[in-house]
């Protein structure tokens, strides 16, 4: 009885301490989102490879795959308050990933969402106006 009691205290700190969402849930961002496009000024940008942006508690990660085994990686921070989030890759001393209208600093608007699916806007540096429709993975 005493080494059941046991295994199952060691499966259960071992749940516990593989918990993901630090800080508490963050809703539906929460996990690894795909670019499913990118418009520049209203007109699609062509991207070589897949982007992914991946939100955990403020820690921010967008990863660019291309062909089956080349990837880039960049991570920053990022809030949000309403329909208003903030990207920034905090240290310029770091290579930040190339990516259309993505800058050190990026603010967005969300403008469309649901559990699946969302849409960021922003303008860049030069009065650009970029989208980035989203598309939840499993």
């Amino acid at each position: 009885m005493k080494k059941t009691l046991f295994i199952i205290s060691i499966l259960s700190v071992l749940v516990l301490a593989s918990c993901t969402r630090n800080h508490g849930d963050i809703g539906i961002w929460f996990g690894t989102w795909h670019v499913e496009q990118i418009t520049a000024g209203g007109t699609p940008v062509n991207v070589e490879g897949d982007y992914f942006f991946q939100f955990q508690s403020h820690v921010f990660k967008v990863t660019q795959v291309s062909g089956h085994e080349q990837t880039v990686e960049s991570y920053g921070t990022w809030t949000e308050d309403d329909d208003a989030m903030t990207i920034t890759f905090p240290d310029p001393a770091v290579y930040y990933i190339v990516m259309p209208g993505l800058e050190a600093t990026n603010d967005f608007s969300v403008t469309t969402t649901s559990s699946r699916e969302v849409t960021l806007t922003k303008s860049d540096a030069t009065g650009t106006s970029y989208a980035y429709r989203l598309k939840k993975q499993p």
